[in-house]
């Protein structure tokens, strides 16, 4: 990969452009990786945000919930059979599960709780800009979910105008992912709406047929030219150029072969 004036080309794939990266993006869905079911959240624009799965995990609200729920039963057990029936290891266990608690509040009141309640505002937002997307992993094989952005009215040469790092979805407790993130039930490329965009959040909240992904990360436009944006955006087409130089040697590998072959059926 090659830096020239800020702008990013991809070796053996031209520049990064929304041709290139469709076809990575399809190229990468093709790929066999492990399979988990996604288990669909609740509408952010019909429910408070602590009922949002995501929301919750995002804000701490959810280890404060466990830390406190599990804390409780142990002071229920202490209430009935008494202190002295608590083994060294569930003192161990009780302490652990307080301080769960204790750091859930703080995220809580902290800037978890903060950001929570600003993509829940965010994505309730009711302009939203359309745009299209490319869906990439980084690494390529069961990395961070991508979308990188492009605009609507622009011809397949148009260069990315923001990526978004999303968080992983939840995921049906009976899956084996393999420690690996569920693929998104989404198409590798299509259209979306980016709704709730601000300073703090460049390209706002995704939206793909009807369904909110949550942010983790977002470049924008000003951000991809930056050190940390081009060298995202070159990692982008890595496993693609790798992949190309592969298939040249082996196709330059196969002909040796071909010709060694012919050689040695000639008659003397």
């Amino acid at each position: 990969m090659t830096h020239d004036g800020g702008e990013v080309s991809g070796h053996g794939s031209g520049a990064l452009t929304y041709a290139t990266l469709a076809a990575e993006a399809r190229r990468q869905a093709a790929l066999e990786r492990p399979k988990a079911r996604s288990r669909r959240e609740a509408d952010i624009r019909s429910v408070p945000w602590w009922r949002v799965e995501t929301l919750r995990k995002i804000s701490g609200l959810s280890v404060l919930l466990g830390g406190a729920t599990r804390t409780g039963l142990i002071l229920v057990v202490c209430g009935v059979a008494g202190f002295a029936a608590l083994g060294l290891d569930d003192w161990w266990c009780l302490l652990v599960f307080v301080a769960l608690a204790v750091y859930g509040a703080l995220c809580v009141c902290g800037s978890g709780g903060v950001r929570a309640k600003v993509l829940a505002r965010a994505a309730c937002e009711p302009d939203a800009v359309s745009m299209r997307y490319a869906l990439v992993y980084d690494p390529p094989w069961g990395g961070a979910a991508l979308l990188v952005v492009f605009p609507v009215g622009g011809d397949d040469e148009v260069r990315p105008a923001g990526v978004v790092e999303l968080v992983p979805m939840p995921l049906h407790r009976s899956a084996r992912a393999g420690g690996l993130p569920a693929d998104l039930p989404v198409e590798p490329v299509g259209d979306l709406e980016l709704s709730g965009r601000t300073p703090e959040l460049p390209l706002g909240v995704p939206w793909i047929d009807g369904r909110a992904y949550w942010p983790k990360r977002s470049w924008g436009p000003d951000a991809l030219r930056g050190e940390e944006g081009r060298a995202l955006l070159a990692r982008l087409l890595a496993e693609d150029a790798e992949d190309a130089e592969d298939a040249e040697d082996a196709e330059g590998v196969a002909c040796v072969a071909d010709v060694g072959e012919r050689g040695a059926s000639v008659e003397p």
